[in-house]
């Protein structure tokens, strides 16, 4: 059974996670369900540790395509980000 969630985040961090999903191919909906559940089954591990890093947690997450330049994806995102 699917609900909808209503939430509020910064406008330029919509928009930046909306590109972000849209490049990689999913939805916003797919990728915020996703780290939900990583955060769930993460806390269900290990109850003790209650932080983790928002890294550790999307780590291996996504899949990249089989073609994916990890130099390339990083050099564009840091173009993006400081130019």
């Amino acid at each position: 059974m699917e609900t909808t969630l209503t939430f509020n985040i910064e406008s330029d961090l919509a928009q930046k996670a909306k590109r972000y999903a849209e490049k990689k191919g999913y939805t916003l909906s797919y990728l915020v369900e996703n780290y939900f559940l990583l955060l769930i089954k993460s806390e269900d591990k290990n109850k003790a540790a209650q932080t983790a890093s928002v890294a550790s947690a999307l780590f291996g997450s996504l899949r990249a395509p089989d073609k994916a330049d990890y130099k390339e994806e990083l050099s564009n995102s840091l173009k993006e980000k400081y130019l």
